[in-house]
């Protein structure tokens, strides 16, 4: 069987974690990127499998992606796999309400932002190479709230809004060559 791989941020917890889990029982080799350490090695005691690999990472920050994508690369080498098949962009603070909007502050809308729609774009941006080389796929995990809010999700609500414009964006940018698909649980 040929040597699958994919990276799935936000992977130590809830929907993240049934992504790594699936992909594993599929025989593909998975790395799961969390900022989350404890739910990581939660998931590494689970899962104990010499086809996953657990690294700490917040994805909303650009030095953290280029450390944790070299160590990804580093342990796709060893287990011989030729590069990316595919990116599950998952990470992002999960809970939707934050307040009344005169209440929310700046620093907690750039935690919402950074963690959902920054996290995608740099995760993409350092996957994309390898995903060209593979003939790859791009999952953006926004959610129902980009079309639906409900009250006090503005941060939430916009951060899967604006997934679902990026998703869109890279379609037509990297396709046909790599295909870009979003899902809004």
């Amino acid at each position: 069987m040929e040597k699958r791989s994919v990276i799935v941020t936000g992977g130590g917890q809830g929907i993240g974690k049934a992504i790594v889990q699936h992909w594993l029982a599929e025989g593909w080799h998975v790395a799961a990127f969390d900022k989350d350490a404890q739910a990581l090695a939660e998931l590494k005691r689970e899962m104990a499998h010499a086809r996953l690999l657990t690294v700490t990472c917040d994805v909303g920050r650009e030095a953290a992606v280029t450390r944790s994508m070299k160590r990804t690369a580093a342990w796709m080498t060893k287990a011989g796999i030729g590069g990316i098949d595919l990116l599950v962009s998952n990470a992002g603070i999960a809970d939707p309400v934050t307040g009344p909007i005169e209440k929310l502050s700046l620093a907690a809308w750039r935690g919402y932002q950074d963690s959902h729609v920054t996290g995608a774009f740099l995760m993409t941006r350092a996957c994309v190479p390898m995903l060209r080389k593979t003939g790859g796929s791009i999952i953006l995990v926004a959610s129902t709230r980009a079309l639906q809010a409900e009250a006090d999700t503005e941060t939430y609500s916009a951060a899967k809004g604006a997934l679902l414009g990026l998703t869109h964006s890279l379609a037509v940018s990297l396709g046909p060559a790599i295909r870009v698909n979003a899902v809004l649980p």
